[in-house]
């Protein structure tokens, strides 16, 4: 049988929301009308970051490839060295990648001629002292890292706020029903389908690029965030009484 599609204003399709009251549409179980209300409903919850992810390496170009592995081993060596010496502990460091190509120089109509090879070991670091990620980049720098791809910051534990933030999208969309149909003289029932759309938690990113000769005399200044926001977003479709 035709559903009819009726809208309450037009304001209301910000939310995305709609009331669908098919009035001869009965339901499976007991002949009934039904009738049904869906919306979008959002919660944040914020919270100070307790870890930073450092993710840095060596770059070394050497004539060959044993020239430019060995020097880069020699120089990953002494940053992993500094940094496990002022606190650092080995389960909060790890190898993400490492690599050996060869450069080419490219010439017109002749085949390329390799130039020397290129070795890159990159390293993911957690910092749990947040008030040392300047000193640790300073170390690293010192001890030779020149390729620094991204700094973040997070919550280790997100899940307690990821949890809080749901219950905050759902009572939000509980009260999006309920506003919208006030008008209507018409009840709220139990939700017949909830849908999370939230996306991933992500930690907040700040890129620093650092050059192979840069120098400094006292720590990198880092800005930390204050806080971090969790977002959570549920669709809701709930029965109307």
């Amino acid at each position: 049988m035709p559903t009819t599609m009726i809208t309450l204003l037009p304001a209301l399709l910000i939310f995305f929301t709609s009331i669908v009251i098919p009035p001869f549409v009965s339901s499976a179980d007991d002949g009934e009308q039904q009738r049904w209300i869906q919306v979008t409903g959002e919660g944040a919850v914020d919270a100070p970051p307790d870890l930073a992810i450092l993710r840095l390496g060596v770059m070394t170009i050497e004539k060959s490839p044993q020239e430019a592995t060995s020097k880069n081993n020699a120089i990953i060596a002494r940053v992993l060295k500094d940094l496990t010496d002022n606190g650092i502990t080995e389960k909060d460091l790890e190898t993400t990648n490492f690599k050996l190509s060869p450069q080419r120089e490219y010439r017109k109509n002749l085949p390329p001629l390799v130039t020397g090879y290129q070795a890159s070991n990159s390293l993911m670091i957690k910092i749990r002292d947040l008030e040392k990620v300047g000193k640790y980049l300073q170390l690293a720098i010192e001890a030779g890292g020149n390729n620094f791809e991204s700094l973040s910051f997070t919550v280790e534990d997100s899940k307690p706020l990821i949890d809080e933030a749901r219950v905050k999208a759902m009572k939000n969309a509980l009260d999006k029903a309920e506003m919208m149909t006030e008008a209507l003289n018409v009840g709220v029932g139990p939700p017949l389908v909830i849908s999370e759309i939230s996306q991933p938690f992500r930690p907040v990113q700040s890129r620093r690029m650092v050059a192979a000769d840069a120098y400094m005399e006292s720590d990198v200044p880092v800005q930390i965030p204050n806080e971090l926001s969790v977002n959570a977003r549920v669709q809701v479709k709930f029965a109307l009484e």
